[in-house]
């Protein structure tokens, strides 16, 4: 469903199970971000009030998922700590929900791309209704096509309401879609980028602590580092 050049090696790792558990006054999300998740961190925020810290390790997950998880900590003003590994969904919105956010020394924070970056391709349709016969077979193509860009153009402009909210520049999210830097990812075999302090201090994140922290990419999950923009 993505049309990155680059999608071939945007297969996630599996971290950990899914699971969303609460120590003292921390709340702990592993794992996938999903519904049956977010309805559980939700749960326990209702039920104690004295919360105050979210922490994460995530490979991502359902865009809108993981900006109703974002607005459930804006929601609480919960510290935001992400440890291990944070990626796609996880780094698009919840690293910007934190009040702060602490990413640790040994983190791997990456993006690979916007809400409309996951468009379903014609393609992907294509191979949704290859059992049908015509004329069925073109009116569900065009049924699906119109169902798709549908939820991709409702998700775009959520997330460019989310990111005016939060004064944070939405080109955060397609600097690594740039032919050059897209060229540079594909000849490392990365599965996205990441930034260096710096560059997310020029998007307009104000919100992070960075506690010593510099991008890194990992043997088993390489990642395009940029350091600046020239």
């Amino acid at each position: 469903m993505h049309k990155l050049i680059f999608t071939l090696f945007l297969i996630l790792p599996t971290l950990l199970q899914a699971q969303v558990t609460l120590s003292d006054k921390t709340l702990i999300y592993s794992g996938q971000i999903n519904k049956q998740n977010n309805n559980t961190a939700a749960e326990l925020l209702k039920n104690n009030p004295t919360i105050n810290t979210f922490t994460i390790t995530s490979g991502g997950g359902n865009i809108a998922l993981g900006m109703d998880l974002a607005e459930l900590i804006l929601a609480h003003k919960l510290t935001v700590n992400i440890k291990q590994f944070c990626f796609s969904s996880c780094a698009n919105y919840v690293l910007l929900a934190g009040h702060p956010t602490t990413i640790e020394p040994n983190a791997i924070i990456g993006w690979h791309g916007d809400a409309a970056s996951a468009k379903w391709l014609d393609s992907d349709i294509d191979a949704m209704v290859k059992h049908l016969e015509e004329p069925q077979k073109s009116q569900k193509w065009e049924e699906l096509r119109a169902h798709y860009d549908e939820i991709i153009n409702k998700a775009s402009l959520r997330e460019k309401a989310l990111y005016k909210k939060l004064n944070v520049n939405h080109d955060l999210f397609t600097v690594g879609l740039k032919p050059n830097l897209r060229s540079a990812a594909i000849k490392q075999r990365a599965r996205g980028w990441t930034y260096s302090p710096k560059v997310l201090n020029y998007f307009g994140i104000s919100n992070i602590s960075y506690n010593n922290w510099q991008p890194r990419s990992a043997k088993n999950f390489p990642l395009l580092i940029i350091n600046d923009l020239k």
